[in-house]
């Protein structure tokens, strides 16, 4: 995995610490790490995130329903903790990364084990709804009814939740902000085994 600071406000020991993050204190295994090409820090300015994750997937050409790679990378916003003193702003950007390594654990593995097709339109499955308590006709599959009540925000802040270490893993957003329930061990135990699950 390529770590590129474009903002060069990071050491070489500073980027490699982000790697060592997701390597040794999130959940995470070799198959997914060898899946995100790249975490790139940038200055997007008043965007309206802190990052973002997204995926390119690769179909075989003799079987157009089977999926020969995905190469995913990892954006993280550096304008979000520009007014950090710096000792804080690595920290701040770690919070951020479980959160959106959270996406990647989580929709990589149902993308491949083809649950979900487009994760910009397709539910998470309906066991996760089951066991999250969520009503689907509360939370959308995208942003069309605010980044709260996606299913993919929820289950990505969940990971970071559960699976993080302290200090970043405080504040599941949608539970203090939005007075969702938080995650019980049900809920960790499905996201642990999400690269086991089997197709719908």
């Amino acid at each position: 995995m390529q770590i590129n600071d474009k903002t060069g406000n990071f050491s070489k020991e500073e980027l490699q610490r982000l790697e060592t993050f997701i390597r040794d204190e999130l959940l995470s295994t070799e198959v997914e790490l060898e899946w995100l090409r790249k975490i790139i820090i940038r200055n997007d300015g008043r965007s309206g995130y802190g990052g973002y994750w997204d995926i390119k997937v690769y179909f075989s050409t003799e079987d157009p329903n089977e999926i020969e790679s995905v190469i995913a990378i990892i954006v993280l916003n550096f304008y979000v903790v520009e007014i950090l003193p710096h000792s804080q702003r690595l920290e701040r950007l770690m919070e951020i990364l479980a959160h959106e390594y959270g996406h990647h654990w989580t929709l990589s593995y149902l993308i491949i084990n083809q649950t979900i097709r487009d994760y910009f339109q397709d539910r998470l499955p309906e066991d996760y709804y089951t066991i999250r308590m969520l009503n689907p006709t509360e939370y959308a599959p995208d942003y069309s009814q605010e980044w709260h009540k996606c299913d993919k925000e929820v289950i990505a802040e969940d990971y970071r939740f559960l699976f993080a270490p302290s200090p970043h893993n405080n504040n599941h957003q949608m539970v203090e902000q939005h007075d969702l329930e938080p995650p019980c061990d049900t809920v960790r135990a499905y996201i642990e085994n999400i690269p086991t699950l089997s197709p719908e």
